[in-house]
């Protein structure tokens, strides 16, 4: 029986875990995966049109590893904004607000000024560490609906680039400039439900605990009787 127990204590969480997500900035953006937060990555969607949506879709992630989904939205002047939503499939994985999604303007976001480099170029990564600020949901002005997007996410900024030297603080972001945000994706704690073969080695365990405790006591009354 404790040979069974241990056994289940290892068993693996069962059910692959991907991660897809969609996003759109303006004015650009690179995305990328990483398992160090003080590392972009690797590249995994980009692009310069705010008017489009990038995605990419079921990327795998393995278990015992935490990940990031690095961004660097790049503003070409005037209002600056990114939005953009990420979804685990599986079991083994969820985001810092405890769920298996996560949209812009949720906790679970953070984000960072890194510099004044508006070109659409990939910048050094400067890990954000503060805030976001929401200028709205999916649908306000003068970004409208962007299709393919949750209604519920927002268009945000990082708190620390607004109203910067040089901004022509519209909307109260850097004119022109790179930011970068980051999100985490955690191992565990998901717990899926026990698979058959394990539903059974734990009912072969309970069995063998009662049969035990059936002995026990048939052995208490023997002594019982044999001492009177």
């Amino acid at each position: 029986m404790a040979a069974s127990l241990a056994l289940l204590a290892t068993l693996p969480r069962a059910g692959a875990t991907t991660i897809s997500g969609s996003f759109t900035a303006d004015n650009a953006l690179f995305v990328y995966i990483s398992t160090n937060d003080a590392v972009l990555g690797t590249l995994v969607a980009s692009g310069n049109n705010w008017g489009d949506v990038f995605s990419f879709s079921n990327l795998p992630l393995t278990l015992g590893q935490n990940y990031y989904i690095q961004v660097e939205a790049i503003n070409y002047g005037g209002p600056g904004a990114f939005i953009g939503q990420l979804s685990l499939s599986g079991t083994g994985f969820t985001f810092a607000n405890g769920s298996s999604t996560l949209l812009t303007g949720e906790p679970g976001w953070s984000g960072g000024y890194n510099d004044s480099n508006s070109n659409v170029t990939q910048q050094p990564w400067v890990e954000p560490a503060g805030s976001t600020v929401s200028f709205g949901l999916n649908g306000i002005s003068p970004w409208n609906t962007q299709p393919g997007l949750s209604t519920d996410a927002a268009w945000i900024w990082p708190g620390d680039a607004n109203s910067l030297p040089g901004s022509d603080n519209v909307n109260g972001t850097c004119g022109y400039c790179t930011v970068d945000f980051s999100a985490e994706v955690i191992d565990g704690p998901v717990q899926p439900a026990p698979e058959p073969a394990t539903c059974g080695l734990v009912a072969v365990g309970l069995i063998c605990l009662g049969a035990i405790e059936w002995r026990r006591r048939r052995w208490s009354r023997s002594d019982t009787a044999a001492a009177g």
